[in-house]
């Protein structure tokens, strides 16, 4: 009596223990945003696309810039006679201006092609991001399924003294074990359970170790420096609208609004090639240097041995006008081309968003699935561990039971780690915010 009183304390323990397991699944004590504020401020790939988009400003000024003055100085070696002097030097100083208008499209180009520079800056900090947040469910995952591991051991190791005392217990002994119980193989048959998953344990920990280093590679951080990752992996709530998704996708994804900038970029160069088809203009001066002559036996005015300054103007004749055709018709097409990839990139994305819905939902049927499975394998498994006790079940139905729980939890891990990944592609097609000491222009 009293040892039947000791098992029905042990079931009770069981199930207590079961308990606690699922309402387990709701705690939380990590959050990623603490390591998406490190990936921010740490990743050389974006720390280097945007120093890329600050050189590209430095091109502004360039293209807004005049061409240099240019100046000529002639010595003569030997001063030439001329009526009134000697002509000693020649100074000429030319400026060259473009066609009015030029100076102003090409500073348009060169700014949106900054503006692209900073678009493909914004598209790796998608990337890298969506880098992390996949990294970080997959870290989740498997935290929840070493806690699952280590939660289900816990429930063999309980199981296993309940087949102890059961094996012990004398009428279990006096009977030969005809009240259902295996004797001391049941024990034996649970410590190969105990022991697989001991196995499996000392996997998930290997695999998590590997996959903190790959994380920390993306926070650029030393392989050793501690990841705290939730216990629980909880499911993102999310709704998913495929009509709203398109438009924040057309105003805010970063690969279409580069191929606007390159738009703008090719317009912009055409406006400038229109006007380097024009003359170009120059003003300048001549100043000569002359001495006064000192033979007199010919005839000389006042102006002997007056300098003399010359105003200048120049004008470029671009009579040859095929290059000038050809470089306006390679902006048109380039345009053209623009237009199209545009329409392609959009249909791409679209096709992305329908795809996602699809992955979206599947992951979401998956995980509600394995929770009713979980439910239902917990409520057969505290049933059986009753049933095992009382001698109406067999350790085989047990043992397969709890092989179904431990399975149905690391997939119910996986589908949650699953539809979160996917919530974050979607964020990242949309596109995820700057970070706020890379967000200045």
């Amino acid at each position: 009596m009293i040892k039947n009183k000791i098992n029905w304390i042990f079931v009770t323990l069981i199930i207590l223990m079961m308990n606690v397991n699922e309402h387990s699944y709701g705690q939380v004590t990590d959050s990623i945003e603490h390591y998406i504020e490190l990936a921010g401020r740490n990743n050389p790939r974006i720390k280097s696309d945007f120093l890329k988009y600050k050189s590209s400003l430095q091109r502004i000024p360039q293209a807004g810039a005049y061409p240099d003055p240019t100046l000529d100085i002639g010595f003569f070696l030997k001063p030439m006679d001329i009526i009134d002097g000697k002509q000693v030097a020649d100074f000429k100083l030319m400026q060259m201006f473009p066609w009015f208008g030029t100076q102003k499209a090409t500073r348009t180009e060169a700014e949106q092609m900054a503006k692209m520079a900073y678009e493909e800056f914004r598209l790796s900090v998608n990337n890298l991001y969506l880098d992390v947040y996949t990294k970080w469910y997959e870290l989740s995952s498997l935290q929840q399924q070493l806690k699952n591991s280590k939660e289900n051991k816990d429930l063999l190791l309980q199981l296993e003294k309940l087949a102890e005392r059961k094996f012990s217990s004398p009428t279990n002994n006096s009977m030969g074990g005809s009240t259902g119980g295996g004797g001391m193989s049941d024990v034996l048959r649970i410590q190969l359970e105990v022991a697989e998953l001991d196995n499996t344990i000392e996997s998930i920990a290997s695999e998590l170790n590997a996959k903190k280093t790959a994380f920390n590679a993306l926070l650029n951080q030393s392989a050793q420096n501690q990841i705290s990752v939730p216990d629980t992996i909880i499911q993102t709530p999310y709704v998913f609208n495929v009509t709203a998704v398109m438009v924040q996708i057309t105003n805010g994804n970063p690969m279409l609004k580069m191929i606007v900038e390159e738009e703008l970029a090719y317009k912009a160069k055409a406006e400038a090639d229109k006007k380097m088809s024009y003359p170009t203009l120059g003003i300048g001066v001549q100043y000569s240097l002359i001495n006064k002559r000192s033979n007199m036996l010919l005839p000389v005015s006042d102006m002997n041995g007056m300098d003399m300054f010359m105003p200048m103007v120049s004008i470029s004749l671009p009579i040859f006008r095929g290059k000038y055709k050809a470089q306006q018709k390679e902006s048109e097409l380039a345009i053209l081309s623009t237009v199209e990839k545009y329409e392609d990139t959009r249909n791409s994305l679209e096709a992305q968003v329908y795809q996602v819905k699809y992955e979206l939902d599947d992951a979401a049927r998956k995980v509600e699935l394995y929770n009713k499975q979980t439910e239902l394998a917990q409520t057969t498994y505290k049933l059986l561990v009753q049933e095992f006790v009382s001698g109406r079940s067999d350790l085989t139905n047990l043992i397969q039971v709890h092989r179904q729980l431990i399975d149905y939890t690391f997939k119910k891990a996986d589908a949650t780690a699953r539809y979160n990944t996917v919530v974050a592609s979607i964020r990242s097609l949309i596109s995820f915010n700057t970070p706020e000491h890379f967000n200045t222009k």
